[in-house]
């Protein structure tokens, strides 16, 4: 454990230097650091796979995003609640001494309603607490008739004094709708219970305003006694029917031409199929309630009306016309039915005058009951104000939840915000991770969750990482997609739509499926090939499509000379096309291609002399300074692209704030994606046969270094020598280049040997 200090301690990480975050001095340290050495800024609540009801607390203005003032005022308030700072480490039993809470005004109250808990739960050590208590108590309070939710269910009505209270709070129920209650049944709120109670008497005055006086048979409103709401809702089952009757009369008797078409056109007749149960029923339901006339007298015979409203208009006609109109009525005309609607009037307009229209569904005799009871909404008050008092208690336990959430969890989360330790961690996962994947053969153990996949490839194209986007199928109708980045190996087989399996957090597994991929190289290797690949993609292209214009070009040929030319009778054979050259149709191609050839091959024979008059060594070093000319500036762009690979882009894509650039050791690499790893004893892996591949290697340039040793040995210098001794006096090289060479005067004859001395001499 570090000592009381305020000094602040960094550390490189992904080629940033950030804070060491162990204590809650480095927690209070946080508070005064430079938000521009925060690794992060902003960060979307769901990318962090932790404690819900801990993210809903730092998140405090619940916008599903958590910004640093946020996660600054968590870090104050900790800190406020427990001034022994430099005992808040991130290992945490999950047990706080209730003497550890600071004494002051929101500490108190965080003793007490820590002591209620316990005491309410029977715990017998009310020194210390525990998030399972609050968690414990939280659950026991929910199944309670009044658990603090502000709503009042049917369990609650059971701990009230008046027997009538279930049953008004079932029927507030069906009149208002209700309200979810915490325990997963439906009950009222204090508002709608009033709502309630409040419309009872209005829908109960309103109800009288319709009544008949004793000795009376019709009112004003009722004009037609107690019969006036039947007979009402009667006439208006099918009068748009009859409005739409006397409407078309009414053109019938403007445009008489109309007659034939008032039913229907002999286009629909055509096409009608009298035998199809289905259109006859739509073909009757298309036609009007009679035959349109134009002295607009709509019959009282039923056997004269569209057989679907043919019981309807009898029923109406006996009821209601008649008694009207006349028993001695055949016919109505408009004005008729003008003055049977307007027998409705008064009791329209108490129609649309109702009011407590909310509580009509409830039995009249019941809502009497209720009205006759004058204490039923002074009790429906006092049960709500008893459910507020344990809503405060609730309220309480939430705090007393928060400060032992915060204690163990939030300096693990700023370790996932200020500073990224766990990330680069093999040991520990980062908050913001979702798992591994396994496929093709690989291990990939960074994943990062994608919100929106087309805008988190937008901005991860610009992290110079080959990424996988694979969905991840928790369930038939749970999906979610993650990035994953490429960092060591090569592409492989990798490629949309290769299957593998995903292993959560738990280290639970699931199907997964690459859906996009963003390509860029993933070693050295496939960066120094990168370029050839995309001229040697070019030239593929540039073959194909050569290949297809000539095949097509020979297709046609071919097709018309299998085709002889039509010959009109009596004409002459027409003459044999004279075949053109083939350098005809583009003169300039055979000249090109001939300068092209000339090229090359006064290149090549000037680089056969120049290579013929070097020595094996110079050979050599040419070749590898050419080999270098070319690899050395691709190997430095390589170089430079995979050292830009930035990881940062993963989770800006998902609505991160990043400041920091989160580059990629060769550890890091190596983590984030490895190969399968052998058991150490097994045999015929390949790590054998990289042995025998080093041991090649080793023997090919031994090799070659005894042969280079061979070629420039001292010891035949000497033979060399003498070659060019012997060969130098038959050169002759005049003294000036630009006289004439003399011919070598030929050599004189051997002189004769001397004669032997005569005798005597």
């Amino acid at each position: 454990m570090k000592s009381n200090t305020n000094t602040m301690k960094f550390v490189r990480q992904g080629s940033t230097y950030q804070m060491v975050i162990e204590n809650g001095l480095d927690l209070k340290g946080v508070l005064k650091l430079d938000e521009a050495l925060w690794v992060a800024m902003s960060a979307p609540t769901e990318a962090f796979s932790c404690d819900p009801q801990f993210l809903k607390y730092i998140d405090a203005d619940s916008n599903q995003q958590i910004g640093s003032e946020e996660v600054k005022a968590a870090i104050r308030w900790l800190l406020d609640q427990l001034p022994n700072h430099a005992a808040i480490t991130a290992e945490f039993n999950g047990t706080l001494p209730l003497s550890s809470i600071a004494d002051n005004a929101t500490g108190k109250a965080l003793v007490a309603s820590a002591q209620y808990i316990l005491t309410d739960l029977g715990v017998q050590d009310k020194s210390t607490i525990t998030l399972e208590n609050i968690r414990q108590f939280q659950n026991v309070v929910k199944t309670r008739p009044l658990n603090g939710d502000g709503v009042l269910s049917l369990n609650t009505a059971t701990v009230s004094n008046m027997a009538e209270m279930q049953s008004c709070i079932a029927d507030a129920i069906t009149a208002t709708g209700g309200t979810q209650d915490i325990d997963g049944t439906t009950g009222v709120n204090e508002a709608q219970l009033n709502e309630f109670l409040a419309a009872i008497p209005a829908y109960l005055d309103w109800l009288k305003m319709a009544e008949i006086p004793s000795g009376e048979s019709s009112t004003a409103i009722m004009p037609l006694g107690a019969d006036t709401p039947a007979l009402y809702a009667l006439l208006q089952e099918n009068a748009p029917q009859v409005e739409y009757f006397f409407k078309l009369c009414r053109l019938l008797s403007f445009d008489a031409r109309l007659v034939d078409k008032s039913l229907s056109t002999d286009g629909t007749l055509g096409t009608f199929d009298p035998a199809n149960p289905d259109e006859v029923d739509a073909y009757m339901q298309s036609l009007p309630l009679a035959q349109a006339n134009p002295a607009g007298r709509l019959p009282l015979d039923p056997t004269l009306i569209n057989p679907v409203y043919r019981a309807w208009w009898s029923n109406l006609s006996n009821r209601l016309l008649k008694p009207v109109l006349g028993d001695e009525i055949k016919a109505v005309n408009e004005s008729d039915w003008n003055m049977v609607v307007a027998v409705f009037a008064s009791y329209r307009a108490y129609l649309a005058d109702k009011k407590g229209a909310i509580v009509e569904k409830i039995p009249v005799e019941r809502l009497r009951l209720y009205q006759s009871l004058p204490g039923l909404a002074e009790e429906g008050h006092a049960l709500a104000r008893r459910d507020q008092q344990v809503a405060d208690t609730m309220k309480a336990a939430a705090e007393v939840e928060r400060l032992l959430l915060y204690r163990s969890l939030l300096i693990r989360f700023v370790n996932n915000f200020v500073s990224f330790p766990d990330l680069y961690n093999p040991r520990q996962r980062a908050l913001f991770e979702q798992g591994a994947l396994v496929i093709d053969g690989r291990w990939f153990n960074v994943a990062f969750p994608v919100l929106a996949l087309a805008a988190h490839q937008a901005v991860a194209k610009l992290s110079n990482l080959f990424v996988l986007y694979v969905e991840v199928e928790k369930s038939p109708d749970s999906k979610i997609t993650v990035a994953v980045p490429v960092t060591t190996g090569s592409k492989g087989n990798l490629a949309v739509g290769k299957r593998g399996i995903f292993f959560d957090l738990n280290q639970k597994e699931y199907p997964a499926k690459v859906v996009q991929v963003i390509e860029n190289p993933v070693c050295l290797r496939e960066a120094l090939i990168a370029p050839f690949s995309k001229a040697w993609g070019m030239i593929e292209k540039k073959i194909e499509s050569w290949s297809s214009a000539s095949e097509k070009t020979f297709q046609g040929a071919f097709e018309k000379a299998l085709t002889p030319p039509a010959v009109p009778p009596g004409a002459p054979p027409p003459a044999a096309p004279v075949a053109a050259p083939a350098a005809a149709a583009n003169p300039n191609a055979f000249l090109g291609v001939t300068v092209a050839f000339a090229a090359l091959g006064s290149a090549f024979a000037f680089i056969s002399k120049t290579v013929a008059s070097m020595s094996a060594l110079a050979i050599w070093i040419s070749v590898g300074c050419a080999v270098l000319a070319l690899i050395l500036p691709i190997s430095l762009l390589a170089i430079l692209k995979l050292r830009r690979q930035d990881l940062s882009t993963l989770l800006e894509g998902s609505n991160w704030a990043i400041n920091a650039r989160m580059r990629l050791s060769n550890k890091h690499r190596r983590y984030f994606s490895r190969v399968g790893i052998f058991p150490a004893n097994a045999v015929g892996t390949p790590r054998h046969i990289l042995k025998y591949l080093l041991l090649l290697l080793l023997l090919l340039i031994l090799g070659t270094g005894a042969w280079f040793a061979y070629r420039n040995w001292p010891s035949r210098q000497p033979e060399k020598n003498s070659q060019e001794i012997q060969v130098a006096p038959e050169t002759n090289t005049p003294a000036d280049p630009a006289a004439p060479a003399t011919p070598a005067a030929p050599a004189a004859p051997a002189a004769a040997p001397a004669a032997p001395a005569a005798p005597g001499a």
